[in-house]
C-alpha cells in the first residue's frame, strides 16, 4: 500500500474505520442494554444531578467517536465510491438524524422535568434505531476490511 494511504502510525484508512465504527457499535450496546435502563434505578432526587453528569461524560466519547466516523467514511467515499460505501454513509446519517430528531428530545426532557418513567423508556425505545444502525455500520466496515 502507497505510504500516502497510511494515516496513523502505519494504520490504513480502513483499519482506522474499523476501530471507530467498533468503538461505535460497543458504546451503543453499552449504552441501550446498560445504561439507559439504569436510569430506571436513579432515585428521583439525584436524577437531575445524575443525568446532568452523565450527559457531560458521555458526550467526550460519543462526540469525537461521532465525527471520527464521519471523516473517515466521507474520506473513504471520495477515495472510492462503492456501493457499501454508500450504505454505511446512509446508515451513519440515519444514525445522526435519530440521535438529534430521537435521543437529543427525550434528554431534554429528561434534563427539564427530572425523573419521568415514560420519558427513560421512550429514551431506551427510540435508541433502538441508533443501535441497529451503528451495528450495521461496523458491519458493512467489518466486510469491507482491507489490512
Amino acid at each position: 500500500m502507497p505510504p500516502a494511504l497510511n494515516l496513523i502510525y502505519g494504520m490504513t484508512l480502513s483499519t482506522l474505520t474499523l476501530l471507530i465504527d467498533f468503538g461505535m457499535v460497543v458504546l451503543i450496546w453499552m449504552v441501550q442494554l446498560i445504561i439507559y435502563p439504569s436510569f430506571h434505578v436513579v432515585a428521583v432526587d439525584d436524577f437531575g444531578m445524575w443525568h446532568q453528569k452523565y450527559m457531560s461524560l458521555i458526550s467526550l466519547f460519543v462526540i469525537p467517536l461521532m465525527f471520527a466516523q464521519v471523516a473517515c467514511h466521507g474520506l473513504g467515499l471520495y477515495r472510492e465510491v462503492t456501493v457499501m460505501g454508500i450504505v454505511a454513509a446512509l446508515c451513519i446519517a440515519a444514525a445522526w438524524g435519530t440521535t438529534f430528531f430521537l435521543s437529543v428530545p427525550c434528554h431534554n426532557t429528561l434534563t427539564s422535568m427530572g425523573k419521568s418513567a415514560d420519558a427513560i423508556q421512550r429514551l431506551i425505545d427510540t435508541n433502538w434505531p441508533r443501535t441497529i444502525l451503528w451495528s450495521l455500520t461496523f458491519i458493512v466496515s467489518a466486510t469491507r476490511f482491507k489490512s
